[in-house]
């Protein structure tokens, strides 16, 4: 089943049972991965933070298994959010305008043919930036090789979060 809100189509109900079930008799304040990222117990790098969300490059293999993406941004409300359904506007258009000043930053900086943006409310609401790379993938293919084998190194995941910082501080 799809639900079409304010433009985006995002898929639900496949995704709901699965973590419906993860969830059930847990806290997600402190078990929610999402949750985790946001506090700072779980690695990652910030690229933007205020009172509401967070933006970051993840570093942690348990959110993203494969990072095959350099450029690929989170856009996680603070807040834990667990599906489509308690989302408010205000949060949304927060997520919204962030989502609009990343994306350039990702073009400008990696330089791909396009970003993609990927909604999920799958255990949290966010939202990815992924870079696209190639017409029919998101990575070049030795690009993809190289990740599956090695994790990028933590300063080069810091490097790409300063810069799309700055970016984005610079365009306000």
């Amino acid at each position: 089943m799809y639900l079409n809100i304010r433009t985006i189509v995002l898929p639900i109900g496949n995704c709901l049972g699965l973590y419906a079930k993860q969830e059930a008799g847990r806290d997600p304040a402190t078990d929610c991965l999402f949750c985790r990222l946001v506090r700072g117990d779980l690695p990652s790098h910030k690229v933007y933070e205020d009172n509401a969300v967070v933006a970051l490059v993840s570093t942690s293999t348990q959110v993203i298994p494969s990072s095959i993406n350099p450029g690929r941004i989170l856009v996680i409300p603070k807040a834990h959010i667990g599906n489509i359904y308690g989302v408010g506007d205000g949060v949304y258009i927060r997520m919204t305008r962030l989502v609009e000043r990343i994306a350039p930053a990702i073009k400008i900086v990696f330089k791909p043919l396009s970003v993609m943006m990927k909604p999920s409310d799958v255990g949290h609401v966010h939202v990815q930036l992924v870079p696209v790379y190639e017409l029919h993938g998101h990575a070049p293919q030795d690009l993809i090789r190289q990740q599956e084998t090695q994790s990028p190194p933590q300063q080069e995941l810091a490097r790409i979060a300063h810069d799309l910082a700055a970016y984005i501080a610079s365009h306000p």
